[in-house]
């Protein structure tokens, strides 16, 4: 069995050449899931035990823990991962091209290499190949503080990276999917500034400037009304920019 790879952009899933491989019990899952995360790092018998049962841990948890790497060594034998023994706890030896957290975060930055270097096509592309790695929330069915916090995490980065693709698409003048994605967006998370920050600048790209200035106006009345507060400086900015664009179009 070779060309082993793993995905935790989704539900915790193993593949071989010949197709999808068991992976266990969810709590077996979530222990691959965090030696995979540990990019190699040595993980302790003791912190597989907090992250699987917190601070309620049964008495069998070590002997537990020790019975679910045994049979994942077995479902990775012959592959190209290893789970080694190191000191008290476990190393999983993996290329990260195999692991598809370190693919999407390789893209990502190759993503800001591209775009840096004017390269708006190749980034684009780039961008959208990191993001379909995604097949749902990370480490699905995965409970408890630890893959909570890890969740939260990766799901942070595919926001930024959802964000630098819409930024792309504008700055190429691909406007209209942009606008429809980010008003659906804008609704479902109403409170994200660098959303409307987006929308105001694609409607603004769109010679849709009365659209852009309503929508700054819909995010200023909801900071004012629900939380207190003024627009941040990048919402300003889009302000003044609209104004300027507006001002100059009445000359």
């Amino acid at each position: 069995m070779t060309g082993l790879s793993f995905g935790l952009l989704g539900p915790i899933k193993v593949w071989s050449g010949d197709g999808e491989l068991a992976a266990g019990s969810p709590q077996q899952r979530g222990v691959l899931a965090l030696l995979l995360l540990s990019e190699g790092r040595q993980v302790s018998v003791d912190e597989i035990v907090r992250a699987l049962w917190g601070l309620e841990a049964p008495p069998s948890a070590v002997v537990t823990t020790r019975t679910y790497v045994s049979r994942l060594r077995r479902i990775l034998a012959g592959g190209e991962a290893e789970i080694r023994s190191a000191g008290r706890g476990y190393q999983l030896v993996v290329a990260p091209r195999a692991v598809d957290v370190s693919v999407f975060r390789q893209t990502t930055s190759a993503v800001r290499e591209a775009r840096e270097q004017g390269l708006l096509a190749e980034a684009s592309r780039l961008s959208r190949d990191a993001l379909a790695l995604w097949r749902g929330p990370a480490l699905d069915g995965l409970g408890g503080a630890f893959f909570e916090g890890r969740r939260t995490w990766l799901e942070r980065l595919r926001a930024t990276a959802m964000e630098d693709r819409w930024a792309l698409d504008i700055e190429q003048g691909h406007c209209d999917q942009a606008i429809a994605e980010l008003t659906l967006a804008t609704t479902a998370e109403p409170y994200r500034e660098r959303l409307w920050e987006l929308l105001i600048w694609a409607f603004d790209r769109d010679d849709r400037r009365s659209e852009a200035l309503s929508a700054y106006q819909r995010i200023a009345r909801l900071l004012a009304d629900d939380l207190g507060l003024e627009p941040g400086p990048g919402l300003q900015r889009m302000r003044a920019r609209i104004g300027t664009a507006v001002g100059a179009s009445l000359v």
